[in-house]
């Protein structure tokens, strides 16, 4: 049993291995990441550049009642487009193509593969989450910090629990339907888009889960109640089913 084990384990860290390996050196997620943190530093210089010359005018008013920390977490809930794309590039770039057989194909442990997938999503989003974090907080500090006092930690760390949440999501789908465009636009046009419009019409919706972790960390860091996150769940885990048996039983003969 412990042979049987042993070799079990030695597979999933080899496999693992072979999936952070390809994660690196697949160019769309270092660009995804590299333009991530660019345009999270222009963003946060021009919107504390902006928002000392309204102080120094006496025209604070106009940043609507907003410190810019408040600024810079908005600015990172729209930058969520970048672990929806790392998640959809994970599974995504072993997508068939033409007549080159993938690991969808070639893959006999399909059920690791899919976990080990999902895995390195975690840690990628998780990483990249980190490093946009930073890069939006540096030239806060950088500047004198927050106009209004102290920045709390808890709203970021909900913001890259769902950076994670998202990208497992997101590979999960690309697993499901093979298809990266069909997974990012709506996911984009859902999360970006339609969620917040139709919420407000809609409060039911509040149970999505992009809305969950967004009441978290853009309301305060409260947790959100017990039957949204209920719901969030359940909605993260039948988004993972529904991807790991796909994954696995198609094009088997």
């Amino acid at each position: 049993m412990s042979t049987v084990t042993s070799s079990t384990i030695a597979r999933a860290t080899g496999a693992f291995s072979a999936e952070m390996h390809k994660a690196r050196s697949f160019s769309p997620v270092g660009r995804t990441l590299l333009l991530g943190v660019v345009a999270l530093l222009a963003a946060a210089v021009f919107v504390l550049t902006q928002a000392g010359q309204f102080l120094a005018q006496g025209r604070g008013d106009e940043l609507g009642g907003m410190t810019t920390a408040d600024v810079m977490l908005i600015l990172l809930h729209y930058a969520q487009v970048i672990p929806i794309l790392l998640g959809a590039w994970i599974v995504g770039q072993d997508l068939p193509i033409g007549p080159r057989q993938t690991a969808f194909l070639a893959t006999a442990r399909r059920g690791t593969l899919f976990t080990v997938k999902l895995v390195t999503a975690v840690l990628v989003s998780f990483i990249a989450g980190i490093v946009c974090v930073l890069a939006a907080l540096i030239p806060l500090a950088v500047a004198g910090g927050d106009s209004t006092g102290t920045i709390s930690l808890a709203l970021y760390a909900w913001l890259i629990g769902y950076w994670v949440v998202i990208a497992v999501v997101t590979a999960s789908l690309v697993a499901a339907t093979r298809s990266i465009t069909f997974t990012v636009v709506p996911i984009l046009v859902w999360t970006i888009g339609l969620s917040d419009l139709l919420t407000a019409q809609i409060p039911a919706l509040s149970g999505a889960l992009d809305q969950a972790f967004k009441y978290a960390y853009l309301q305060g860091g409260v947790l959100p109640p017990s039957g949204t996150l209920i719901a969030a769940t359940v909605q993260v885990l039948a988004v993972v089913i529904l991807g790991a048996v796909l994954f696995a039983r198609r094009d088997v003969r």
